[in-house]
């Protein structure tokens, strides 16, 4: 199941790239609208990270992972950063590009999409 939600990630973080690199050819071959900075994959909001780091902490306690440096790297990697970048993709791709645009619905799926990443990286480690 773990697998299959890293797999999801990365996925929709490719095709959030795709998009903004379209919109980035789009507006140097054509003069279309220049691509804004938030429109980087990369560019997370902080409750993103903190929601895939609560669900990963619940996620650790109740699998009962032992704690070690190993185990902790995963989680940063796969249950924090890989998750808040596929939410803030999903943010990306939603609103073409316009994250001042994002409407309640188009969150609530981000913020899902953080915590279900979170919490199926105990399943990595486990």
């Amino acid at each position: 199941m773990a697998v299959i939600a890293l797999v999801v990630e990365v996925t929709i973080m490719v095709l959030a790239r795709f998009g903004t690199e379209r919109r980035h050819w789009i507006h140097h071959k054509r003069g279309g609208p220049a691509p804004l900075k938030k429109d980087d994959i990369t560019h997370v909001p902080v409750v993103l990270y903190a929601l895939a780091a609560v669900a990963v902490a619940v996620g650790a306690v109740t699998t009962h992972v032992e704690l070690t440096l190993s185990a902790v790297g995963t989680f940063a990697l796969f249950g924090i950063l890989l998750p808040a970048f596929a939410a803030n993709s999903v943010m990306v791709l939603t609103t073409r590009g316009r994250p001042g645009s994002v409407a309640r619905w188009q969150q609530g799926i981000a913020w899902a999409v953080a915590v279900g990443g979170g919490m199926a990286s105990a399943g990595l480690v486990s």
